[in-house]
């Protein structure tokens, strides 16, 4: 009997004329046994791993439908993107999943429903559930947004039997989305729908994904490529215009740190004739930094932003500025008004129950701050969902960074905020 190791190669070799890109994209990951896996086949680390166990049965057709799953994956940069702090490795399973899934079925393509997969069957339970429950969330979310959102996006096709999604969410938007589904549909401690199998799948698949900004760069160039020498093959037109359009990675929100930081650093630095210049000595002015830089962070807790997203914005900014040329980074937080007037000190974990907003947010009371208190601070970093009107910024600003709390958010407020003098804006992707 054929390995399963030699099928996938073949699949492969086969793609070099039918799909180039599919070929390039599985020719730069190693195919690795893994005896213990609970999946058929998972990627990341630059690997494919395979179960000889649960696929050396399959018909060769069924594994390269496998196969091109996990190609689809890549492309799309799941394996290799920004993990959300602290993530439920089992929901971003889930949310790659159904993204593959809409993804698909642009052109009508339902193999991933040939493949039985966990995460459709639970979404099947939960259409079921959305269906035939009067609550299915519970009284306090009856007739909410979030009710409404399930009950349009987790439907069977009564024909067919597939599953079938009507709004466009992005990997992000749908991790966020299934993992609140899973929080609220809990029952005695297990979520609604999952089996003990399921749920080992669910955690092995994402187990090897990790964040690598050189790989999601060499997935964008090959992209590219395919667009010029026409290497997408067989795939798509519709396919390919939404892959291309979900891995723009053109947009960074770590090139926005490094550049605000660099602007920051900077703002500090002074020339000198008493130090060397590194390259021409003291025929050039060399430079020194007069004092070490603060920062003011000022946090949108109004009820519009999540505890969550929160705290991965502080793992963010903690990664970037505890150097030892920042001094100190302040904290303000604020809804309509600043909430605290004496600012607090960016530390490991914020307590904010004490300082959740009620309602609407103003980011005028923030900005008024930071410009009372100019001579303190270096630069300002703002966190938000962008939701609120415009501020008045007088001239003379210092670097202010906006970090919105999701890419539609960026979407929406990137136009006004570079409009202001000296503001910049990015998102975070989680």
């Amino acid at each position: 009997m054929e390995s399963v190791e030699k099928k996938l190669k073949k699949i492969i070799q086969n793609w070099f004329f039918s799909k180039p890109l599919f070929f390039t994209i599985a020719s730069a990951h190693s195919l690795v046994e893994n005896s213990v896996l609970a999946v058929p086949l998972r990627c990341g680390k630059k690997r494919i791993e395979f179960s000889q166990l649960l696929l050396q049965n399959v018909e060769i057709e069924i594994l390269e439908h496998y196969l091109e799953l996990e190609i689809y994956r890549i492309l799309l940069g799941h394996p290799y993107a920004r993990k959300p702090y602290n993530c439920k490795q089992s929901v971003l399973t889930i949310a790659s999943d159904v993204t593959i899934y809409k993804l698909l079925s642009l052109e009508k393509n339902n193999f991933m429903n040939l493949l039985n997969l966990p995460s459709l069957e639970y979404l099947k339970n939960q259409a079921v559930r959305f269906h035939t429950l009067t609550h299915p969330l519970g009284l306090k979310w009856s007739k909410s947004e979030e009710e409404k959102f399930f009950q349009r996006n987790l439907h069977i096709n009564n024909s067919t039997g597939f599953l079938e999604i009507n709004d466009d969410l992005n990997f992000e938007q749908w991790y966020k989305k299934i993992l609140f589904l899973i929080q609220e549909t809990a029952v005695a401690g297990e979520n609604a729908g999952f089996s003990q199998e399921a749920e080992k799948a669910f955690e092995q698949e994402a187990e090897i994904w990790e964040e690598n900004e050189e790989i999601e760069n060499k997935i964008k160039s090959e992209m590219k490529e395919a667009e010029i020498s026409e290497g997408w093959g067989s795939v798509g037109g519709n396919v390919q215009r939404q892959l291309v359009d979900n891995c723009d990675f053109s947009f960074d929100y770590r090139r926005a740190l490094m550049k605000f930081r660099h602007n920051i650093v900077n703002s500090k630095r002074m020339l000198t004739r008493m130090k060397p210049n590194r390259r021409y000595g003291f025929s050039a002015m060399g430079s020194r930094y007069d004092s070490k830089a603060n920062l003011l962070i000022a946090v949108d807790v109004s009820g519009s932003i999540t505890d969550e997203s929160i705290e991965h914005f502080y793992h963010c900014i903690k990664q970037f500025f505890f150097l030892k040329i920042i001094e100190k980074i302040d904290v303000i937080f604020f809804d309509v008004n600043v909430i605290n007037k004496t600012p607090v000190e960016l530390k490991r974990k914020m307590n904010l129950e004490q300082v959740r907003g009620n309602g609407g947010t103003n980011f005028q009371p923030a900005i008024d701050f930071f410009f009372e208190h100019k001579s303190d601070y270096d630069g300002l970093i703002f966190f938000t969902d962008g939701e609120a009107d415009i501020p008045v910024i007088s001239k003379g600003c210092k670097d202010i960074l906006w970090i919105l709390d999701s890419r539609q958010a960026w979407e929406k407020s990137k136009k006004w905020i570079c409009s202001l003098e000296k503001n910049s804006a990015t998102y975070l992707s989680f």
